[in-house]
């Protein structure tokens, strides 16, 4: 015959094994945000101007004596050059009665979306200086920013989809060069970054430490005849791109810094936007390069 016992099927009553943490892995890095510098936008479209020397000309010589002769080739006209802001918002909303309920994890739902959203922006805005397209906008179509892939249009290199390799990237680094600019970082996804690690010239071998049981593969900084190239991960890249740039020609240009806005409530609602409107500042985009179409796999 079966013992009859209090077991934890049949009783009712037990309070729920709920930890006070909530769990949320997903990345929050904005890494060309963070590197880029920052600038003021005071308009919606906002410009700046670039110059340009003349070709060095070894044949520079004139007779003794000479009377000065003037040419229209003596004169370079300066280039505008204009981005639009682009503005980025993030709303959300909560209950009263969600916001008066006991909640695992936090002390408030109205401030932990507040700052989710916040985060939201930061990534939107990352992803959009790097792969946008420029649009004027209208009265019904959101004007965006022209982010840095298009950018670069003077100094590209199609892959055609080939992995990336050093000969590729030095070529790039040099026409680079060959125009005045100075590379000093790559962006690139992950399989380009490890396309990149794998590069073997001219050492042909990686550290291994005995002591602390490491072998180093990565590699983050490659010394190129055209000086140092931070090579760097960036999640918003898409997989088939690299970019290299001379960082202290990217800015980020505010016309209005990322702000908090309780919005009137509606209902049964407490309502709350984050919002910021920027543009991609590029002042020589000449001085950096691109690859298009590398290998993803």
């Amino acid at each position: 015959m079966p013992e009859t016992y209090v077991n934890v099927y049949d009783q009712v009553g037990e309070r729920e094994d709920l930890i006070d943490v909530i769990t949320n892995i997903s990345p929050t890095e904005t890494v060309a945000l963070s590197r880029f510098g920052r600038s003021n936008s005071k308009s919606f479209l906002h410009d700046w101007l670039t110059d340009s020397l003349a070709t060095a000309d070894s044949g520079n010589a004139i007779i003794d004596g000479a009377s000065a002769a003037f040419a229209s080739s003596d004169y370079v006209v300066r280039t505008r050059v204009s981005n639009y802001t682009q503005i980025l918002r993030r709303n959300f909303s909560v209950s009263y009665s969600q916001q008066a309920i006991v909640q695992a994890g936090i002390t408030d739902e109205f401030d932990y979306q507040r700052e989710k959203k916040t985060k939201e922006i930061a990534r939107d805005l990352d992803s959009a200086i790097i792969n946008q397209t420029s649009a004027s906008g209208t009265s019904a179509v959101a004007r965006r920013v022209n982010g840095a892939l298009a950018a670069i249009t003077t100094n590209t290199t199609a892959m055609a989809g080939q992995p990336i390799s050093q000969t590729a990237f030095n070529q790039l680094l040099q026409t680079c060069w060959e125009v005045g600019g100075a590379p000093n970082a790559a962006y690139m996804a992950g399989f380009n970054k490890r396309t990149a690690s794998g590069w073997t010239q001219p050492a042909g071998q990686r550290w291994v430490d005995a002591t602390g049981k490491k072998i180093v593969q990565a590699v983050d900084k490659y010394d190129s005849d055209f000086g140092v190239i931070m090579l760097i991960l960036e999640r918003f890249m898409p997989a088939n791109q690299v970019m290299v740039l001379e960082e202290k020609y990217w800015k980020v240009a505010y016309l209005r810094p990322l702000f908090f806005e309780k919005l009137g409530a509606v209902g049964e609602q407490a309502r709350g936007s984050v919002v910021s409107e920027a543009t991609l500042e590029y002042l020589a985009e000449n001085s950096s390069g691109k690859m298009t179409g590398t290998a993803t796999a």
